[in-house]
């Protein structure tokens, strides 16, 4: 039966401005230690919902929007209705809630079936929702700081209670009978579902409270900076004495954060901020950090999801294709991903493996989606993620909003060891779509790459040439000399540039540099020859750099008669100005 309830701006039940400035119960350490063990929670990590499936929620958009219930275990849509969803949905026992048209609704778990509404006058802050009730928080209207936080049967929609406070409340997050409710980004009141009650409340003394996630077992709190586990270490207040944890995000993901800003109205729904996500989980260890589950976490940027181990470093990459993924989470044996297209796909958080994917069939575009999969263990065991495969495909995606993450991918890849991984690179150098910026960024890679085993993919490289008919040009050529081993065919590959009409003059200084560097003396009949051919050329003669370059490589460990070929050079009528000032200086110290 669909219940309407309107709520007035005053409820004669329950607790009433329950949130203060001033408080005689902050971090009492025996109060959050007794509220958190009020707490009824599964022993192992399951999903919210009464039926314990692996679920997720997603709103549909087009012509008319509607909400879909997919079972992740069996594979199939549960139902589909047509609903107005104007927030992100949050999944109770056997019922979900969202935001349609101003008004808090409760749809049935079993048919998608509108349960009950509730209408207000105010503001939606946001809300949340355990086995049995759901809770919503709202400015209330008319008034310039008063916010209420309230409770509803799950069944019936009936108020159960309210608090009200005199400054901002953030949106709640609910776990096993509890409610956790921010204020003023400074505090974290831990209330009881059923009364309404506050047990106990939390005042962060170095660090902000915008951010709170509930799995089934766990629950976390903090800002940006980093997160807390909530704990009866907690009540220190500060990182130092509490079960704190952050995780280093690279640069190129800055837009990347632990959950969604509880005070910010926007993301009330689903926005751009949940396609750039921290997926991780973590317990209290006996020293007061937070250990990662598997000593990974994960980010989750638009397309791409990536792996890092515990210490920061980029173990795995996937790209998902063609479109973004709007929605992701961690079940903590898998990372999950829903894509605008409603493909869902499920990555292993060790390596990257695919364990699953799979075509909701629920319609597009997704909007957004809510996953109630915690536990989930999708799959069979899978291949690790081809990783070079991985950052390569990144380095060549055309899509031009990603500049930075490519970056983040050829920077891995030059820290891998093997031909095959410099074979990649100068894939990035030859792609004629790829951004200057980033070939340049390729190009000083290579340029300090120390890999024995690359030096087949470099002579390769090196001895291809400029030719219109074939239509081949050397890819970066100067970033690629400075650095090839002590090799013949190295030192044969560059030697071909030396006189080859394509070769740009800045090429030509370091391809000479690169032969006097490597040679042993090998190097020194062909760039006597190449000095002979070009000190008359009124390009190379005159170039100060090509030929302080060529004067050095030849001076440096020269002989006696070839001293004496540097002099005939240089006193030569027909050798160039820079040419034969840059010989005269050399010499004259000798």
């Amino acid at each position: 039966m669909k219940r309407v309830l309107v709520l007035c701006a005053v409820v004669a039940c329950g607790p009433s401005a329950q949130f203060r400035l001033t408080s005689s119960v902050d971090n009492d350490r025996s109060q959050v230690a007794a509220a958190l063990a009020a707490r009824q929670l599964p022993e192992q990590p399951t999903p919210e919902n009464a039926a314990r499936r692996p679920r997720v929620f997603v709103v549909i958009g087009g012509p008319t929007k509607q909400l879909a219930a997919y079972d992740l275990a069996g594979g199939n849509v549960l139902w589909k209705v047509p609903a107005d969803v104007t927030s992100r949905v949050w999944v109770g026992g056997d019922f979900v809630v969202d935001i349609e048209q101003g008004q808090l609704v409760a749809r049935s778990q079993q048919n998608g079936a509108t349960r009950w509404r509730v209408a207000m006058s105010g503001e939606f802050v946001g809300a949340a929702a355990d086995r049995e009730r759901a809770y919503a928080t709202w400015r209330v209207a008319g008034t310039a700081s008063s916010w209420r936080l309230a409770a509803f049967d799950g069944a019936s929609g009936d108020e159960l209670w309210h608090a009200d406070a005199d400054g901002q409340l953030g949106a709640p997050a609910a776990q096993g009978g509890l409610v956790y409710s921010p204020y003023l980004s400074q505090w974290l009141s831990l209330v009881d579902g059923k009364t309404g009650k506050q047990l106990a409340r939390l005042r962060g003394l170095d660090e902000q409270i915008s951010i709170v996630r509930a799995t089934s077992t766990t629950a976390y709190y903090g800002s940006k900076r980093g997160m807390f586990v909530l704990d009866a270490r907690s009540a220190a207040g500060s990182r130092e004495g509490a079960t704190y944890g952050r995780v280093q995000i690279p640069a190129q993901l800055d837009r990347a954060s632990y959950g969604r800003d509880l005070y910010d109205p926007i993301q009330i729904g689903y926005t751009a901020a949940d396609r750039a996500r921290v997926l991780w989980t973590g317990e209290a260890t006996d020293a007061g950090a937070m250990k990662l589950e598997g000593d990974r976490y994960a980010v989750h940027y638009f397309r791409y999801v990536f792996g890092f181990s515990a210490a920061g470093d980029l173990v795995w990459a996937y790209q998902h294709p063609r479109v973004e993924l709007v929605a992701s989470d961690s079940t903590g044996a898998a990372i999950v991903g829903l894509g605008v297209d409603g493909e869902l796909v499920a990555l292993d958080p060790k390596t990257g493996a695919v364990r699953a994917t799979t075509q909701l069939g629920v319609g597009s575009p997704v909007l957004g989606a809510t996953f109630d999969a915690d536990g989930w263990t999708p799959g069979a065991g899978a291949e690790p993620a081809d990783q070079v495969g991985a950052l390569v495909s990144i380095a060549l995606d055309h899509d031009a909003r990603f500049d930075r993450v490519k970056e983040l991918a050829v920077t891995t890849l030059a820290k891998l060891p093997g031909g095959n991984v410099t074979n990649a690179l100068l894939s990035v150098l030859a792609d004629a779509r790829a951004p200057q910026k980033l070939k340049d960024t390729v190009s000083d890679l290579l340029a300090r790459r120390r890999d024995p085993s690359s030096i087949p993919a470099l002579v390769q490289q090196l001895a291809v040439h400029a030719d219109y008919i074939t239509g081949t040009q050397p890819a970066g050529l100067g970033g690629l000399a400075l650095d090839p081993a002590d090799v013949s065919a190295a030192l044969a590959a560059l030697r071909t540039h030396l006189d080859a009409p394509s070769t740009q003059t800045a090429d030509l200084v370091l391809v000479i540099a690169a032969m006097a560097a490597i040679g042993n003396g090998e190097e020194r009949p062909a760039l006597i020859s190449h000095l002979l051919l070009a000190h008359a050329d009124d390009d190379l003669g005159n170039d100060a750099a090509w030929s302080q370059a060529i004067a050095h490589a030849l001076h440096d460990h020269a002989g006696p008669a070839e001293r004496e070929l540097l002099r005939h050079v240089a006193s030569d009528p027909r050798t160039r100005p820079a040419l034969a000032h840059a010989l005269a200086e050399i010499l004259a110290g000798d």
